[in-house]
């Protein structure tokens, strides 16, 4: 598959700050003559050089706080937070001991290898794509509209390898 990409662009960049995220660090800059932040994926960054034009601050770090708050790196579904509850497996509790998903989360034995999990979430996207990556080791039972995509998911999941383990055709 190719992918084209965009043309070279010439921006002067007033940078506020480094956001990491996974494997990629962004640049959150204006760009002069706007006002508003944005993000620029510093490996896409091909050169650089300094500029004569002064720098211009956006409102310090506050600014970029409620930047990232809004969903600047989610894809959110709404500005509202859920409270997640759900089973998780003793290898999710550890994780999430180490990494939390949020200040408010809680993490209670259930059994010898399960735990309770309730934390105050984001409603984006990507809380629900780390969910569904967790498969068997998560089992969500709020909020409603989550517990529905995971299974739907899973279901398409199995749909896929049970036509790829039960082909229809000979040359399957």
């Amino acid at each position: 598959m190719y992918l084209a990409t965009e043309s070279k662009k010439d921006l002067t960049l007033h940078p506020q700050g480094i956001v990491s995220r996974h494997s990629v660090n962004y640049l959150i800059a204006q760009v002069d003559g706007f006002g508003d932040l944005q993000q620029f994926a510093l490996h896409r960054i091909t050169d650089a050089a300094m500029s004569d034009v002064p720098w211009e601050p956006t409102g310090g770090g506050s600014y970029i706080d409620a930047y990232i708050q809004v969903g600047a790196f989610d894809y959110r579904h709404e500005l509202d937070y859920v409270m997640l509850d759900a089973e998780i497996a003793h290898s999710v509790a550890w994780l999430l001991q180490e990494t939390p998903l949020a200040k408010s989360q809680t993490i209670k034995p259930l059994g010898d290898k399960t735990y309770h999990l309730t934390a105050h979430v984001p409603t984006d996207q990507q809380t629900l794509w780390w969910l569904m990556g967790m498969g068997a080791n998560v089992k969500v039972f709020k909020p409603a509209s989550w517990r529905k995509a995971l299974k739907d998911n899973a279901k398409q999941v199995l749909a896929y390898y049970y036509d790829v383990d039960n082909p229809t055709t000979p040359s399957g």
